[in-house]
């Protein structure tokens, strides 16, 4: 009650009261309430002023839009309370890395688990000295079979390293680890390459949680037959079982 009564607005009316009951002259209580009305206006002129002024200097509303947002948030440094460590402890891991050698995530060590690694314990020579005629030899990798892409497309040296048998190669000749296999399947499989990075293709191992360790392109696909049988789900339903047993 007394920020009203302290209020201008309020003096202005209780002096214009006061003059009409004191029997002032109509024509200067006119011209009294003219200044007063004048005096309102102008008040609530410049406060609208004051909000305008206030509310244009804010935020505009592209400080508000999602991509606006997602940027402000992802420069935040993010600490990451949980991990996946303790699910993956027990895996050998090797890390893929970018252009610029920084870790993306992890895959699991293959070479460990190649029987018939390392090559050089049966290839003691170069491959040319090692090409026999004799059909009652038994062939190496006879158990093999080439069932990727064309033979017009695809060999044995396409990926194989005919210096080196410890190393796969790639279309320029350079030489690859056999722990770094992704980088062969790439140069065809470009858009599978690029969605696995992303973590879109593929399996992750132990959860999403940093570190991140994922299948690589072999933990899934046998390289010379990568493609996968068909199957029906284990558990079919029912539309499919009547397509199977009519009866």
């Amino acid at each position: 009650m007394d920020k009203i009564k302290n209020s201008s607005s309020y003096r202005h009316s209780l002096f214009i009261s006061r003059h009409s009951r004191a029997g002032g002259n109509p024509l200067e209580w006119s011209t009294v309430f003219g200044q007063v009305t004048a005096y309102a206006g102008i008040t609530g002129f410049i406060g609208f002023v004051l909000l305008l002024t206030t509310s244009c200097s804010g935020p505009s509303h592209n400080d508000h839009s999602p991509l606006v947002q997602i940027e402000k948030h992802s420069n935040s440094n993010i600490e990451y309370s949980v991990s996946s460590d303790p699910f993956t402890y027990g895996i050998e891991k090797v890390a893929v890395t970018n252009s610029e050698k920084d870790t993306l995530f992890f895959i699991p060590n293959r070479v460990n688990h190649l029987v018939s690694f390392p090559c050089n314990n049966c290839h003691t020579q170069a491959l040319g000295n090692m090409v026999s005629d004799d059909p009652s030899g038994k062939k190496a990798h006879w158990n093999i079979k080439l069932n990727h892409a064309t033979d017009e497309a695809l060999t044995c040296l396409t990926c194989h390293s005919s210096n080196d048998v410890e190393y796969l190669r790639l279309n320029n000749e350079k030489e690859i680890h056999f722990n770094q296999s992704q980088k062969v399947c790439a140069q065809c499989h470009s858009t599978q390459s690029n969605d696995w990075v992303g973590g879109a293709h593929g399996k992750i191992i132990g959860g999403w949680a940093p570190p991140r360790v994922s299948n690589t392109c072999v933990n899934c696909h046998d390289p010379h037959s990568p493609a996968f049988e068909t199957r029906w789900p284990s558990r079919l339903n029912t539309v499919k079982i009547q397509e199977l047993d009519p009866k």
